[in-house]
């Protein structure tokens, strides 16, 4: 119960010193944050607090070398709040599609009249495409039991590819135009970009990997499926048709809130869409006439993910610890060497990006961390290449670690449901993996 409490203070302190401007606001922030950090740090997971403890240690000595006072260290642990705030606030949309039934009448199309597996894989990969943008990682358990009764008589190696391959590969693809998707929105905010420029760009990434997605699919057409029920034989009606139809128009409509209200409050991507979260998920419950089992589903689901975000907490405050005092020293300098280097080789240097996010997602190292670090050290070449380019690199190659970094939780999660080791959950999507970021390099050459 503490660590909520102090979690909700510092969220709310953060919001509030974002639009106040107070040094003091500030301050508070940054002691919760400490707060935040020493008492998650006990119940985070082996791995969390690992790499928490090297960041620290990192950032304390670079603290230590800059001669900081100590006093001024709680204005060091407030630069990647903002992440957390995001997570404060997603359950409060993940809600609204269960307590909606969206979520049950999109995964119909998993089981309505299916006659082999080449038609099962790209439904399953529609299924993660639509549900992924608003359940997030709780599409994967959900994809994976009606996948797995599916596949009940099906070889165990076949069923846990086909499964991996199929929920992860599309689940990867809708996260790369979605505005609540983390890497997109801290892409569109260290690159400075326009989301509306660079949205037709994504969504022709997502759809062309989509498809792509789906004629590899075509191989398992060779195996047919065995219909467990005569329901399960029946055609898609309308029903279904039509609630995947509300949630692209909801997600459409989504994005045009989370635009207005950065224009209107004049704030950094990422917090406008953490701000509109909430009222848009409770005026939703209210045009479907839900409020009632909305708020009280909503509520405690948001108590339950809200207190456990030890590990997060641990991660990211930690590593924003480090990326702070890492900017304001001469160290910096020396990071952004390699980069400048092959600043007039673009595809060198969209490349050597690609290899930075899954190679270290491979050792460990959370995306969003890679990221943060990153986009300090690329500032100096905004000026000189288009910075929608970098934006959608930065997006197709984190975002390819959903799909093969083992210590991702989207693979992690994978690995557990299918007791397969999350390695070779990442050894059977690599390849895609790094399809997916050389398409992000393809088009980001082409918006040269």
């Amino acid at each position: 119960m503490i660590l909520l409490v102090i979690y909700s203070l510092m969220v709310v302190f953060y919001t509030i010193s974002l639009f106040a401007g107070s040094s003091f606001l500030d301050e508070v922030t940054g002691i919760f944050a400490i707060m935040a950090l020493v008492f998650s740090f006990p119940k985070a997971n082996g791995l969390y607090r690992a790499t928490g403890t090297v960041f620290i240690l990192a950032g304390g000595l670079l603290y230590f070398y800059l001669r900081k006072p100590l006093l001024e260290l709680p204005h060091y642990m407030t630069s990647t709040i903002v992440l957390l705030a995001i997570f404060y606030v997603l359950p409060f949309i993940n809600s609204i599609i269960v307590v909606g039934r969206y979520d049950k009448s999109v995964n119909q199309l998993l089981k309505r009249r299916v006659g082999n597996l080449g038609q099962l894989y790209y439904r399953s990969s529609l299924v993660s495409f639509l549900l992924g943008s608003f359940l997030n990682i709780a599409t994967i358990p959900l994809v994976e039991s009606v996948l797995r009764r599916n596949l009940q008589k099906a070889e165990d190696k076949l069923r846990d590819i086909f499964i991996s391959r199929a929920m992860l590969r599309g689940y990867a693809l809708c996260l790369a135009w979605s505005p609540m998707e983390i890497l997109v929105a801290i892409s569109v905010d260290i690159t400075h970009s326009n989301y509306v420029h660079l949205l037709p760009w994504l969504l022709l990434f997502s759809v062309t990997l989509l498809g792509a997605d789906w004629l590899i699919g075509l191989r398992y057409r060779k195996y047919q499926v065995e219909q467990a029920a005569t329901a399960e034989a029946a055609p898609l009606d309308g029903r279904i048709i039509k609630k995947a139809g509300v949630l692209l128009l909801n997600l459409s409509v989504f994005i045009a809130a989370v635009i207005g209200a950065r224009r209107v409050l004049g704030t950094d991507f990422l917090m406008a869409v953490t701000l509109v979260i909430v009222p848009y998920s409770v005026l939703w419950a209210l045009l479907v006439k839900r409020i009632r089992s909305y708020l009280v589903y909503s509520l405690r689901v948001w108590k339950n993910r809200a207190s456990s975000q030890q590990n997060f907490m641990v991660l990211f405050l930690s590593a924003g610890f480090l990326i702070s005092t890492l900017k304001v020293s001469p160290f910096l300098k020396w990071l952004q060497q390699p980069f400048g280097a092959v600043e007039h080789w673009p595809v060198l240097l969209f490349l050597l990006i690609q290899v930075l996010f899954l190679g270290l997602a491979m050792i460990g190292f959370h995306p969003l961390v890679t990221i943060s670090i990153l986009g300090e050290v690329i500032q100096p070449l905004l000026g000189e290449i288009n910075p929608l380019s970098f934006a959608v690199v930065l997006i197709s190659s984190g975002l390819s670690t959903v799909m093969a970094g083992p210590y991702n939780i989207t693979v992690s999660l994978t690995g557990s449901l299918l007791h397969q080791n999350p390695y070779r959950v990442s050894f059977w999507n690599i390849g895609f993996a790094f399809l997916y970021s050389s398409m992000g390099t393809i088009i980001a050459l082409l918006m040269l």
